[in-house]
């Protein structure tokens, strides 16, 4: 009898603490489409350009970087504008380069698209240091629209 008082409590609290809950399922259908399609050709842009962005830059013990000019302008730590041109597929440019890159938005502010079309790093090793000059080309398209 004992163990039975004991069964009936334990059950009864048990319960108690046990969740009710209700699952409704019902069969849908998914009205996204899983393809979407845009057919774009060359046709569709149009070519407004192509600019030169350069740094000039020197490094010393691995560690301690100087920059010299920036679009073959003295460098001024004092007035530093930085671009990252991003997208569906962003242009990885690096510190240096970023500080160049307002250039291209100078001379093509409205573009749409941007294309590096080369890009040149020549490095001159010295004793315990480097000096480097990195050269990149950016050519700059635009969307044409047309209202039909």
């Amino acid at each position: 009898m004992k163990y039975f008082l004991i069964f009936l409590i334990a059950g009864l609290s048990l319960s108690a603490c046990s969740n009710y809950y209700t699952l409704t399922e019902r069969r849908s259908t998914s009205l996204t489409p899983d393809n979407v399609r845009l057919n774009i050709n060359l046709s569709d842009f149009e070519y407004m350009g192509k600019t030169e962005i350069s740094v000039r830059s020197r490094q010393y013990l691995g560690v301690i970087n100087m920059i010299d000019s920036v679009n073959n302008r003295p460098y001024n730590y004092r007035d530093v504008r930085i671009v990252e041109l991003t997208g569906p597929r962003d242009i990885r440019l690096t510190s240096d380069m970023q500080k160049a890159a307002y250039k291209v938005l100078d001379e093509f502010p409205d573009a749409t698209y941007y294309i590096v079309s080369s890009n040149y790093v020549k490095i001159h090793r010295l004793f315990l240091g480097k000096w480097s000059m990195h050269t990149m080309e950016v050519q700059a398209y635009k969307y044409k629209v047309e209202n039909q």
